[in-house]
Parts: C-alpha cells; sequence; structure tokens
C-alpha cells in the first residue's frame, strides 16, 4: 500500500467520522451550521480588493521578488568607490610592473645604502 492509498483511506476514515458527528448534532446547531457555511462560501466569492487581483501566493511571491530586486539595487550601486590602495606613485609604479616583486622587499635597505653612499 502506497502512501497515496493510505492518504485516501485517512481521509475517508476522517469523512465518515465527521458525518456522523454531524448526523447526531441537534437539527438547530446543523442548520446554523449549513447557514455559516454558505455565508463563508458567499464571503470567500466576494470580489477581492483592487490591489490584490492575484492570487495571495503571486502576491507575496512577486513582492519578495521587488524586494530582492530593490536591495541589491540599492547595495550594488551605492557601493563605496574602490580607492587605489597607494597614493605615492612610486608604489603605484611597484604594483603594476610585471618585474620581480622580491627586489622591492628590501627597498628601504637600498635607499639607505644609497644614501649612505651619497653622504646624507
Amino acid at each position: 500500500m502506497d502512501e497515496l492509498e493510505r492518504e485516501k483511506q485517512f481521509v475517508e476514515k476522517v469523512r465518515g467520522f465527521l458525518n456522523e458527528s454531524v448526523e447526531s448534532l441537534n437539527p438547530d446547531i446543523r442548520l446554523r451550521l449549513q447557514e455559516s457555511r454558505i455565508q463563508a462560501l458567499k464571503a470567500a466569492e466576494k470580489r477581492r480588493p483592487w490591489f490584490l487581483p492575484f492570487p495571495r501566493w503571486i502576491t507575496v511571491g512577486g513582492l519578495a521578488t521587488v524586494a530582492t530586486a530593490i536591495l541589491t539595487f540599492f547595495f550594488w550601486f551605492n557601493a563605496p568607490p574602490l580607492e587605489v590602495p597607494t597614493k605615492q606613485v612610486e608604489d603605484f609604479e611597484i604594483l603594476t610592473s610585471r618585474e620581480q616583486i622580491d627586489f622591492y622587499k628590501d627597498l628601504e635597505f637600498f635607499r639607505w645604502l644609497a644614501a649612505k653612499e651619497n653622504g646624507t
């Protein structure tokens, strides 16, 4: 027995139980329940407001999509501008050159050595 058949049997048992309980009700209560059911069905058939012409799940999904799009737009275009990681022209040349970076690891030493040789 698969799940679909078990579900059908369950629904039939519940339906039978509810029908038996309805038959044992007082006729006045049964009449009031039928009137309430009819009123509920009429209320459900009434026209929806003009701002909800679509089923509720479409409206909620659409609002979620619009909110996501707005947030994406906001964060995408309001991102802080990227600044150059260095403000000195010498450092910018180092970053953009194709030479080995190992030379520049000891750059301060070479500057000191040049300054010592020049006597400053």
